[in-house]
């Protein structure tokens, strides 16, 4: 027979075991602070974290704000906000729509493609440290399994 007190201890280590959510936290804000420290270094100084959900959304050939609000899952107020202040800081441009014109498309200016190829060798930097925390191989199978988890749960949200 347990004791109050072993099914409390038990309960407490099941609760911890499942804090998921609390890793990719922890994880999320170690691979932000990596990321923000070394894009200083290269001068991009004035960059806020709610405007990296721009810079994945953007493609290069450039995107109206209504695609950048859906891929990023957020509301075209919002996602204009972040044009405004990226517009402002110089990294990307509003330009007619050659297939339409009355839209708009957001396009990265030369400020914003050095942005972007600079954030890519800096994530690539900190793959190569995460990487080396793990066995040869790990970090691309959890990548993997992380894309399935997140395609499962879209899936689910969809529904």
């Amino acid at each position: 027979m347990s004791s109050a007190a072993d099914r409390i201890d038990h309960n407490l280590a099941e609760f911890g075991r499942h804090q998921i959510g609390l890793l990719f936290q922890q994880l999320s804000r170690d691979f932000e602070r990596r990321a923000r420290a070394a894009l200083r270094e290269r001068g991009h100084t004035r960059l806020q974290p709610s405007h990296q959900v721009l810079f994945a959304s953007l493609t290069h050939a450039g995107s109206r704000l209504t695609q950048l609000a859906r891929r990023a899952g957020m509301t075209k107020q919002a996602m204009g906000q972040i044009v405004d202040d990226l517009e402002r800081l110089g990294y990307v441009e509003r330009s007619p729509d050659p297939a339409d014109g009355r839209a708009k498309l957001v396009r990265f200016t030369a400020l914003g493609l050095e942005f972007a190829r600079d954030a890519s060798e800096v994530m690539a930097g900190i793959w190569e440290q995460y990487a080396d925390y793990l066995e040869p191989g790990e970090l691309d199978h959890l990548q993997r399994r992380l894309r399935a988890l997140r395609r499962g749960v879209d899936a689910r949200t969809e529904t």
